[in-house]
């Protein structure tokens, strides 16, 4: 195989076979009951998921982590990037 030909073949491999770069995420904070999924994962989708959060609880937000989905339960309320809570969401 020539160069062409590996680079052709990396190139299908990492489009058919990865995630997504702008894979949307539900993220998590510190001492709140509440997720709030975003599109993406990058520096701007955190910074919506936590200003839906800070409007949601009055309150200063600090992420904790991120998943791929939210379901509401006794201890956790899911809410969408426009700040309206939903029994489930499952971005991806």
């Amino acid at each position: 195989m020539n160069k062409n030909h590996i680079a052709a073949l990396a190139l299908a491999v990492s489009t058919f076979l990865l995630p997504g770069l702008a894979e949307a995420r539900c993220f998590a904070f510190r001492g709140k009951d509440i997720k709030v999924c975003v599109e993406g994962s990058d520096g701007d989708a955190r910074r919506a998921a936590t200003s839906v959060c800070e409007d949601v609880t009055d309150g200063s937000c600090s992420i904790s982590g991120d998943s791929g989905e939210c379901r509401r339960s006794s201890s956790v309320r899911c809410y969408d990037a426009s700040g309206n809570e939903q029994s489930h969401i499952d971005p991806d």
